[in-house]
């Protein structure tokens, strides 16, 4: 074997040969060039393989296109902690999948998912079943209100990117056979109903948050994000307030949609607060008018459907 420089090299080293004897070996483009080009395939890449939007339309598939669009705004389920109010969510489930022109979109925080290598790794003591368990099973039961066109979209939530720290992105990982719209940051909804159209804009959470004035948020949200939204939709803070306020002329809706985690000694303990606002916001959006009637439950937004 060749021997240079005090260095044995192979037939196949010539390249670091060169090196050691300190001549240059002319790169087809710079470092910072070939760095950029990289990276633009990366980006491309995460571009292509991404499932997730920012904006989005939807036209509901209804039994009865004369009656109002139903719409649960769900939020904060929890599903796979100790505190999580079950019987509550299944009904709430069970009103939208079986009850003509009932729909929803969930905005975040699915499942618990604590992780021992998250934030709040304390947490997956009030988890009897593992991260990939509580999404198999929570993922499955949207996946039967999907296929019957009743999900319009679903949104990240902190819980659910507790699963960043193995590599996966919740939705991006295990929503991909959904129907509905991906919000992977939050984003604006166009829904597309009879001859009207409607904004619903929504996210996990946003600055502004306030225990006095629950959908400051919302409306924080509204200006400086979506300014023509008609439905702003926050969660996170697990309060629950159903707002009608104006703006620029126009009535707008803010919803904080509460939790079906209706009981926390975490937040007691820590000060935040047990009381944990009721869930179930639901808001009827009617096809041959641009109006909007909204219910601070499910079950009341039900009987009024029944009853027209």
């Amino acid at each position: 074997m060749p021997k240079e420089n005090g260095l044995f090299y192979g037939p196949t080293e010539d390249s670091f040969r060169f090196l050691q004897k300190g001549v240059p070996v002319e790169p087809a483009s710079t470092l910072y060039e070939h760095a950029v080009d990289v990276l633009k395939s990366a980006q491309a890449l995460s571009r292509e393989s991404s499932i997730g939007v920012t904006e989005a339309d939807w036209t509901p598939v209804v039994s009865d296109p004369d009656k109002p669009l139903a719409i649960l705004l769900a939020t904060d389920i929890h599903f796979g902690g100790i505190h999580t109010d079950y019987d509550l969510l299944g009904k709430h489930l069970d009103i939208v999948e079986d009850t003509p022109n009932f729909s929803m979109v969930t905005n975040g925080d699915d499942v618990d998912n604590f992780t021992v290598t998250g934030k709040w790794a304390t947490g997956t003591y009030e988890n009897p079943l593992p991260p990939q368990l509580q999404t198999k099973a929570m993922i499955e039961r949207l996946q039967r209100i999907d296929k019957k066109d009743k999900l319009g979209a679903m949104s990240f939530g902190n819980h659910n990117n507790f699963l960043f720290s193995s590599g996966y992105d919740w939705l991006e990982t295990f929503a991909q056979d959904m129907k509905a719209s991906i919000f992977t940051s939050g984003g604006l909804l166009h829904i597309h109903y009879g001859n009207q159209d409607y904004d619903l804009a929504m996210t996990h959470k946003y600055w502004g948050n306030s225990k006095l004035n629950p959908t400051n948020s919302c409306k924080r949200f509204l200006e400086h994000e979506h300014p023509n939204a008609d439905i702003v939709f926050l969660g996170h803070t697990h309060q629950s307030e159903l707002l009608r306020f104006e703006r620029a002329g126009k009535e707008r809706i803010g919803v904080i949609g509460g939790t079906y985690k209706l009981e926390d000694s975490w937040a007691r303990q820590n000060g935040i607060g047990g009381r944990a606002g009721h869930p179930g916001i639901t808001v009827l959006l009617y096809p041959k008018e641009h109006k909007i009637v909204a219910f601070k439950n499910i079950e009341d937004a039900k009987t009024f459907m029944e009853g027209l």
